[in-house]
């Protein structure tokens, strides 16, 4: 079998929810790619970092009260190299994982700073708002709508200055006017969300 069909095995046989699963992996790893289509990335390391980046929180790998960033790369080393990964890539993969969440500092490695900006626009605009409507009930921070609209504001304030390169950036404006949007629609829809 082949790397790539491996990491999606694993993935897919995590327990991870659709929303946090293997399509948000594939949107997070083809979405780095469209923002950095003007430079060279390593396609093995993206790859494989958009594929294991939320491990830590699937709940064959999630561990209490840990970072699920922390937690990723632990569990990607760990089947990386049992999977004899490539030990000169491994750090570059591993920064990348540890490095991907909006609260982070971008890693030093570009293959880093586009899957931490991919996925932080994967939070937010139409896909992050059905990724948050889809969470209800499951998630302990969104557990009813009204939850999951006060996260939706969250991400639409919040989300589009976390994201640091250029192509980002301008696609942080669409989505978050998406986000805002959206909310207006519902807002004016449910008596000013009474009526949720």
């Amino acid at each position: 079998m082949d790397l790539r069909q491996e990491l999606v095995d694993i993935v897919n046989k995590s327990g991870a929810p659709p929303a946090w699963g293997i399509n948000h992996c594939f949107r997070v790893y083809h979405l780095a790619k469209e923002l950095s289509n003007n430079l060279t990335l390593d396609d093995e390391v993206l790859y494989t970092a958009a594929m294991l980046h939320d491990t830590g929180k699937y709940p064959v790998y999630a561990l209490n009260n840990m970072d699920h960033a922390l937690r990723s790369k632990g569990v990607a080393s760990s089947l990386l190299q049992q999977m004899m990964f490539s030990p000169i890539k491994l750090p570059t993969v591993l920064e990348a994982v540890e490095k991907h969440m909006y609260y982070s500092e971008p890693g030093r490695s570009v293959e880093s700073v586009y899957l931490r900006d991919s996925d932080i626009l994967d939070n937010f605009g139409n896909i992050g708002l059905m990724r948050l409507f889809s969470m209800i009930g499951q998630d302990e921070l969104i557990m009813t709508a009204e939850n999951a609209i006060d996260r939706a504001r969250l991400f639409a304030d919040a989300l589009p200055r976390k994201v640091t390169t250029k192509a980002a950036k301008r696609l942080a404006l669409k989505r978050r006017e998406e986000t805002l949007r959206f909310l207006s629609g519902v807002k004016r829809q449910t008596a000013e969300f009474a009526w949720l």
